[in-house]
């Protein structure tokens, strides 16, 4: 499974581009939880900043730039 992302900006909103990445979990977040991405190593993606599930496919067309674990998140901490 794949899932399309979405970074926040500095007043954390989520917008601009959407990025692709690899589940390397069975488990797959739903359309609009906050996440942050893990490697196979549980090790931060990205300095495990916050990020939007925007879609989530079986396949993608586009380049995917990782595959992830992840961890449900919010905005609050």
């Amino acid at each position: 499974m794949f899932i399309s992302v979405q970074f926040k900006d500095k007043n954390k909103n989520f917008k601009g581009k959407t990025y692709d990445y690899e589940l390397l979990t069975n488990v797959t977040p739903q359309v609009g939880d906050i996440i942050r991405m893990l490697d196979k190593d549980n090790e931060p993606v990205c300095y495990g900043t916050r990020v939007k599930v925007v879609a989530v496919k079986a396949e993608t067309d586009v380049k995917v730039w990782d595959k992830v674990n992840y961890l449900l998140s919010s905005l609050d901490d």
